[in-house]
């Protein structure tokens, strides 16, 4: 059964056109907002430090740092046997996207998916390694920010699952790369699991942990305006076609031509484009270059955290990965 929880960050009228988010954590740990307490919320790797368990380039790689794409929030309550009994609820009202009760078919284990939309921005919550999923939560149902929804676990596709000790819940703030992944990516896979659109190589966001600090600092923060703030790492000139991401986010569109000739993709670390500039088409490379092509990189900010190498510099000049090719195939990928 679902039942509802008030809980929240805060909520607090505005004189913004726009309503104030209404979000609150996804477990009852609420460390992330006491100072100093970070190793209260954080669930560490086998091997590292509360820090690994936050989102972006904490772990430890075979080449360098590892990219992380959530934030582990720590387990606080067990039963006898010492497994997690901690309620996990939805953040925010929203619909359920998706939810797969097989543990082993995912390195997620079980997880749930949910769809909201804040000021106009279409946003994906993941809840990964549960232990159960809510009985009768089901896909298009509704929830309400507080709902329960799941148990925290510790399940993921292995045998033995997360050791006992690590039990805690992986929490993504996502959104979707392309709503034609379910066509696309079967011919690089032909062997994984059908999970249609909802295939967490299909997800890509934001720090979690950050987003709830700005909103506790600002509850009248506008979702749109904290994805603008995200810095700019490279910059790609793709064709000038209707892909998926432009239609389902207008927010990041930039004035520009009724035709262009190609699209400025103004990408921060991870690939997310945060601003998308439509380019004329005399101001496309000479010749017809083939597209996708690096326009430009943000050294600074690749220096400070490149640990998805969608970039990378080939005798001393920086180019499109094969991992960035692949990202930037499947972000302009149409059928």
């Amino acid at each position: 059964m679902i039942s509802p929880l008030i809980c929240a960050i805060g909520v607090l009228a505005t004189t913004n056109a726009a309503p104030p988010l209404d979000v609150c954590l996804p477990t009852a740990n609420d460390a992330l907002f006491q100072p100093g307490q970070e190793e209260k919320f954080f669930q560490s790797t086998v091997m590292g430090t509360w820090e690994s368990g936050q989102y972006g380039c904490v772990r430890k790689g075979k080449h360098g740092p590892s990219f992380h794409e959530g934030i582990d929030i720590k387990c606080l309550q067990r039963d006898r046997k010492g497994e997690p009994t901690d309620p996990v609820r939805a953040i925010a009202n929203g619909v359920v996207a998706f939810a797969n009760r097989s543990a082993g078919q995912s390195n997620y284990g079980r997880y749930v998916i949910l769809r909201h939309e804040w000021h106009g921005v279409e946003v994906f919550t993941l809840y990964a390694h549960l232990r159960e999923i809510a009985s009768g939560l089901g896909t298009g149902q509704n929830v309400t920010k507080g709902d329960v929804i799941a148990t925290l676990g510790r399940s993921a596709n292995t045998r033995e699952g997360i050791s006992r000790d690590r039990a805690h819940l992986h929490f993504e703030i996502n959104f979707m790369i392309s709503s034609h992944f379910r066509h696309w990516y079967p011919k690089k896979d032909p062997k994984a699991p059908d999970f249609g659109n909802f295939n967490g190589q299909n997800f890509m966001g934001i720090d979690p942990a950050a987003f709830f600090r700005a909103l506790r600092a600002n509850p009248s923060l506008h979702f749109a305006d904290h994805l603008k703030q995200q810095p700019e790492a490279f910059r790609v000139l793709v064709p000038a076609r209707a892909f998926p991401w432009i239609k389902a986010h207008p927010e990041c569109m930039q004035p520009g031509p009724e035709t262009p000739g190609g699209y400025e993709l103004v990408m921060n670390y991870v690939g997310l484009p945060v601003r998308v500039v439509p380019r004329e088409p005399s101001e496309l490379p000479a010749g017809r270059k083939r597209l996708p092509a690096l326009v430009s990189v943000n050294e600074t900010e690749l220096a400070r955290c490149n640990c998805r190498y969608l970039v990378k510099r080939v005798k001393g000049q920086w180019a499109l990965s094969e991992r960035g090719k692949e990202w930037i195939e499947l972000l302009t990928f149409v059928p």
